[in-house]
């Protein structure tokens, strides 16, 4: 055997390991060929080409659970409540949560965070801390549309909690006379 046979059957082997895939389960992969969407690997075991082809993004396909944190909201009627929800979600298209939106969790985490803000700021105080099931559908509603353009499918929004925000706890400092 000459030396180039063996550089040969050595780079066969590397471009056979690398090119070799196991998807895990609950995952897809992105490939890309010469930095263009080729395509997407399913779970189990593929072959992709090593030197032409990459994957460029693995993504989830299962549920996703997205904190949406506590803020504070003013109601029509000018008072502050503290309001937080949490987000499921799934992605449905990959092609399109990938390069639809630069980073989708961020993305609906921001647009469930004003949403909340809008539905709850157009109720007064009570109709805000009676109106859960209200503020969930709407809010569900608000961002379902956008999602699917984002290749996601919002399974449901469910609010946390809501609760008046109370200011008794404030010191206020003291002004001493001379």
């Amino acid at each position: 055997m000459t030396e180039f046979s063996i550089v040969l059957i050595f780079l066969a082997i590397i471009a056979i390991v690398k090119g070799v895939r196991i998807v895990p389960q609950g995952e897809e992969w992105v490939v890309e060929r010469l930095g263009k969407f080729k395509g997407i690997l399913s779970p189990g075991l593929t072959v992709i080409n090593p030197i032409l082809s990459k994957v460029s993004y693995k993504v989830t396909t299962k549920d996703i659970i997205l904190e949406i944190p506590e803020q504070e909201v003013i109601t029509a009627d000018n008072a502050v409540i503290l309001a937080n929800a949490v987000a499921f979600i799934k992605v449905s298209n990959i092609e399109r949560a990938v390069y639809g939106i630069e980073n989708f969790r961020e993305a609906m985490r921001n647009m469930v965070q004003t949403n909340l803000r809008s539905i709850i700021g157009g109720m007064d105080l009570n109709e805000a801390l009676t109106s859960r099931d209200r503020i969930k559908m709407e809010l569900k509603n608000a961002v379902a549309d956008e999602a699917l353009d984002w290749g996601l499918t919002v399974k449901s929004v469910e609010i946390q909690d809501i609760k008046p925000v109370s200011y008794t706890h404030l010191t206020l400092p003291t002004i001493y006379s001379v």
